[in-house]
């Protein structure tokens, strides 16, 4: 699902855009003194911030397999970082999140799209992290796989329901 725009990014874009066209105006102007050198500088800094603003756009993929979940990061549709994988049947809490909801979880990975609209969480021992919460923005097939793995007392009933109603 791709992470949509927040401001920071908006920020970020432009200051890498601004960056990269500085060092491509202090390269035209260095030409007279460098030559050529000072162009194939400049073309590297555009290059460069072309490369890094590339980097602002994320997506996260979610896989649930076996009663494992892996979390990857994709940015730019080219470079893809696991980011945690937890075990689903391990879980303590688990449900759909509410802005300013509070857990004692060590460690909170934030997997999602920045709204707040299908924004569900699951608390769960990591490991190597110890207690972890994982925001995150599934599907309808992900809430269902996940659902399935959570131990029976976290089911959440209207998942099944409707599981049910599709199937038939």
């Amino acid at each position: 699902m791709p992470k949509k725009t927040e401001t920071k990014d908006t920020v970020k874009r432009f200051g890498l855009i601004l960056a990269g066209s500085l060092l491509f105006a202090a390269a035209l102007f260095a030409v007279v003194f460098l030559g050529g050198f000072a162009l194939l500088i400049g073309i590297g800094g555009i290059w460069l911030s072309w490369y890094f603003i590339r980097d602002t756009f994320i997506e996260y993929e979610y896989i649930v397999t076996n009663n494992e979940m892996d979390i990857d990061k994709i940015m730019a549709k080219r470079k893809r970082k696991r980011l945690i994988t937890i075990k689903i049947d391990k879980a303590e809490e688990w449900g759909e999140y509410t802005e300013g909801k509070e857990n004692n979880a060590a460690v909170t990975v934030q997997a999602h799209d920045c709204g707040y609209k299908n924004l569900w969480y699951i608390v769960t021992h990591h490991e190597k992290h110890g207690k972890t919460a994982v925001l995150f923005s599934p599907n309808r097939n992900i809430l269902e796989a996940v659902n399935k793995s959570v131990p029976y007392s976290l089911r959440k009933n209207e998942l099944k329901a409707e599981s049910r109603e599709n199937q038939e």
